[in-house]
């Protein structure tokens, strides 16, 4: 029999070509065209909707949960950790190196961070300070500005004072090219504590600012390769190295702040490095074991800053570098440097 096209299921267009009328468990070879429609129809039904797509990274095993600090056997994280974070890490370069589309560079990424060469303008940008203080173009201008600055010839106090007078004091004044006569003399008019000394109310309001930290998002990141994330990750081997010669000083601390931006410019590194960039690399390790080991030698009572890098932040750098990169013999120094004497 042939099936009426009226009771088959609504298709797109409309049914011209017969289709047989068999039954859903049919199993034979079609013995003619309306069999073969029949079994087309059928076997397009039990496809599903949606298909998912094999996912080449996909683990048969899930990870364990990384626990929140890193625990420890002896003076070390255990193996347990340590491969829990290094597989949690290796995903995320996996997230940060797959290519996105739809996406372009913008031609203003370099507005979001420093200059690269640049280290004491990352020093202030990762402190939080105004874009003032660290943007490229606002650092080419303020050098501009230096370069044209010159002084002016002395200034009698006398004529600082009163206006006039024979008796001269020698005084040095600051000025640009474009200041004008009239402009140097309504500032020499000025009382000298005015000039010199700051008013309490701008006290109080440079210490009600406090300065936030900015985060590695992935838009800053985006403008961030593989030689750039060393060549920063250099500076902050260098700066921990200062912290540790001067470990009292607030204004060289390495913060958790660092620490988080060390783990991202950690994931820009590319798996395979050159000899220096590996040493680099091994550097930042020890500089990050040193901040473990320095905190042991101090006395129990001591109390650092609350946002200061934190041991488990440093023992995930520590294991980055020895695991991502294959330092392996960095795990003897730890625990040589760390073991009680």
């Amino acid at each position: 029999e042939l099936e009426d096209s009226d009771l088959d299921e609504p298709a797109p267009g409309k049914q011209i070509l017969p289709v047989a009328n068999l039954p859903e468990d049919f199993n034979g070879d079609p013995a003619d065209g309306m069999q073969y429609l029949f079994l087309v129809r059928r076997d397009a039904r039990r496809l599903p909707h949606i298909k998912k797509a094999h996912n080449p990274y996909e683990e048969s095993a899930r990870p364990p949960l990384l626990p929140a600090s890193a625990p420890t056997k002896g003076i070390l994280p255990c193996e347990k950790w340590r491969d829990s974070f290094q597989s949690h890490f290796c995903n995320l370069r996996k997230n940060l190196t797959q290519p996105t589309i739809h996406v372009r560079r913008s031609s203003s990424m370099q507005q979001l961070i420093p200059e690269k060469k640049d280290r004491e303008a990352w020093w202030k940008f990762l402190a939080g300070h105004p874009e003032s203080e660290w943007s490229p173009t606002s650092r080419a201008a303020s050098r501009k500005k230096t370069k044209s600055i010159h002084y002016a010839p002395a200034v009698p106090e006398s004529l600082r004072n009163a206006g006039q007078g024979p008796d001269a004091v020698p005084s040095r004044v600051q000025t640009t090219p474009e200041t004008h006569g009239d402009d140097t003399q309504a500032i020499l008019n000025l009382p000298p504590q005015a000039m010199t000394e700051p008013s309490d109310s701008n006290i109080q309001s440079q210490e009600e600012v406090k300065l936030i930290p900015p985060e590695a998002t992935p838009n800053r990141l985006r403008g961030i390769d593989h030689r750039m994330s060393i060549h920063l990750l250099m500076y902050f081997a260098h700066w921990i190295n200062l912290h540790l010669q001067n470990f009292d000083d607030a204004s060289m601390a390495i913060t958790n702040s660092h620490a988080r931006w060390i783990l991202s410019l950690l994931a820009k590194v590319e798996d395979t490095v050159s000899a220096d960039e590996m040493s680099l690399l091994r550097n930042l390790a020890r500089a990050c074991l040193g901040i473990l080991q320095t905190r042991r030698d101090l006395s129990a009572g001591r109390v650092e800053a609350a946002e200061a890098m934190s041991d488990a932040s440093c023992w995930m750098v520590f294991t980055a570098v020895a695991g991502v990169w294959g330092q392996r013999d960095l795990w003897a120094d730890a625990e040589a440097a760390l073991s009680p004497p």
